[in-house]
């Protein structure tokens, strides 16, 4: 009965040790550092909310939307980087940004622009390096819709910023430490292409194998312990 137990304790370690290994360390970074600083939260510039009373000769609703050529599911004003703007949906997606004071379209954001928000949002120590428009092929750190503007700065965080064009809303902040995050992450759920799928067959697999590792390894401490009968 010992050797049998030992020999499937023995076994399932090996199969499943060095998953069991990525699974503490994983799990040890991830509960060791805020989730706020992994998503670099603590790097957004705080701005003071302005008043919409204190606005002055914003073109109305009515003249926003016509200027829209597509149906509109959705109009909203939005201060972007101290800026008043219309921010218009059609059949639910992001369609337009029109300059609530000007009466212009300005989406797809140019290059000026998107730094310009990039440095409204950043409150780092870096200074910005560059920014990028990414049409297809976006890194592994960014797994969003495009296109989208990248906006580096060169902090020792290694700080990217990413931007959509058609909203003006930073849609993720990225850093070496998210990276680390998100790496582990990979390791942890054993999705290590995509980093989003945890309900697939090869972890159910190895949870089921160190479920059985663990309660081997309890058979033999039970079995060690067991008192002995006497001849």
């Amino acid at each position: 009965m010992r050797k049998w137990w030992f020999q499937i304790h023995k076994w399932v370690g090996l199969i499943v040790g060095l998953q069991i290994l990525a699974w503490t360390v994983s799990g040890l970074y991830m509960t060791w550092f805020p989730i706020e600083q992994v998503r670099s939260e603590h790097l957004i510039r705080e701005a003071k909310p302005r008043d919409l009373r204190a606005a002055k000769n914003l073109i109305s609703p009515e003249r926003a939307v016509e200027a829209v050529k597509a149906s509109v599911s959705r109009l909203e004003l939005v201060d972007i980087a101290g800026r008043w703007m219309w921010r218009i949906d059609s059949a639910g997606k992001p369609h337009m940004l029109i300059d609530a004071e000007k009466g212009q379209v300005i989406s797809p954001l140019d290059e000026t622009e998107a730094r310009r928000i990039a440095a409204a949002d950043y409150a780092g120590k870096g200074t910005m390096a560059a920014a990028t428009l990414i049409k297809d092929k976006p890194p592994i750190e960014y797994r969003r819709a495009l296109p989208v503007w990248q906006v580096a700065f060169d902090d020792e965080d290694q700080t990217r910023l990413y931007i959509e064009p058609l909203t003006g809303k930073v849609v993720a902040r990225r850093s070496d430490l998210w990276r680390t995050y998100d790496f582990l992450w990979s390791l942890h759920i054993m999705d290590y292409s995509e980093r989003e799928d945890f309900n697939h067959w090869p972890i159910i697999l190895f949870a089921l194998l160190s479920l059985a590792l663990t309660i081997t390894g309890i058979g033999l401490v039970v079995i060690r312990f067991w008192p002995q009968r006497s001849l």
